[in-house]
């Protein structure tokens, strides 16, 4: 069970019996070891599916949004890695409480927890430290009952973009990939302009929909599906789409479990990489799972830090790879499937 479970466990005398909200929890037993009213939103699609089961349906929600539970007893955030992801939450937590209940902080050290007191004592009287175990932290306070109601537009931001060929605008959310803003590496994949073979086109990993929006105007030919596992980009992507008069799926998927039939092409500035960690069996798993849905003569075309060894990866499961862009921090790849 994970750290941030077990010292919510050492606290059961304050949860047992409650009826809880528990937002972004890890996919763990803790809904079935303590007993609880439990209502559940998660924006993590993997976390989705791992509690698939463990729950009522309707108790269960994968959404950018955190759903209007009734009668709430308290409420618990496990802390995201993005602050602002936190604030977010929390911006949609406090409303759902009535005064004087209390409302729960829990997580990490390592993971940002130690911005409890500050992120919760402007929602109630002070912020209280309960317990300290496991590398985790676990905060309360008690709301005062007057949090203003959610609104989503207040988060939303609209940032618009130049290219050389066009102008567009996306729709962003707190700990959306480079939020408000376009990264460099997705910035190096868009300076290439050699044309994407046509037909259904895969963007893995699509954060707000940059690659989506701008490649679909350059390749009307082209039929882009969209994929992340995280709920908040999913609703960005689609409203990028959607301002930009680009047509496209977007659906969630864990890595590539959601992900059926094959493409003519798959884009990506994939989510692999974390700090300066050189393991690459995550994207080993993908290069080796991907080669199942690219066409024959299909082309995989990703952004990645130039540091990291994906050539020879690239090349033992789908075939001889290029390097058509690269500045001082990045390269764009390109391998073509055989046939």
């Amino acid at each position: 069970m994970d750290n941030t479970s077990q010292i919510l466990l050492r606290s059961a005398e304050l949860l047992a019996g409650q009826r809880l909200l528990l937002v972004n929890p890890v996919a763990d037993e803790l809904t079935r070891e303590l007993p609880a009213d439990w209502h559940v939103w998660t924006w993590d699609y993997s976390a989705f599916l791992g509690l698939r089961g463990k729950l009522p349906e309707h108790q269960l929600s994968f959404s950018h949004l955190c759903p209007a539970i009734e009668d709430l007893e308290g409420a618990i955030l496990v802390m995201p890695k993005a602050i602002e992801r936190a604030e977010y939450a929390l911006a949609q937590m406090a409303p759902l409480l009535a005064a004087d209940c209390p409302l729960y902080l829990v997580g990490e050290k390592k993971g940002g927890i130690t911005r409890a007191e500050k992120l919760l004592a402007e929602l109630g009287d002070g912020a209280e430290k309960l317990d300290s175990a496991r590398h985790c932290q676990l905060w309360r306070t008690r709301v005062h009952g007057e949090a203003p109601a959610f609104k989503l537009t207040d988060w939303q931001q609209q940032v618009p973009l130049s290219f050389p060929d066009q102008q567009l605008e996306l729709v962003s959310l707190p700990g959306v990939f480079s939020h408000g803003r376009l990264d460099e590496g997705s910035a190096l994949l868009l300076e290439e302009t050699t044309p994407l073979p046509a037909g259904k086109v895969l963007d893995f990993g699509c954060g707000a929909g940059v690659l989506s929006v701008v490649l679909a105007r350059r390749n009307p030919d082209c039929r882009f599906e969209l994929v992340d596992i995280d709920a908040l980009a999913l609703h960005c992507a689609r409203e990028s789409l959607q301002r930009n008069g680009v047509e496209g799926q977007v659906y969630p998927t864990n890595g590539l479990s959601d992900v059926h039939g094959r493409f003519a092409a798959v884009v990506s500035n994939p989510p692999f990489h974390t700090g300066v960690r050189h393991d690459t069996s995550i994207a080993e798993r993908f290069f080796n799972g991907v080669t199942r849905n690219l066409l024959p003569g299909g082309e995989l075309r990703i952004v990645a830090n130039g540091f990291l060894k994906y050539p020879p990866l690239i090349e033992a499961h789908i075939g001889p790879c290029q390097v058509l862009r690269e500045n001082n921090k990045f390269k764009v790849y390109s391998a073509v499937a055989p046939g």
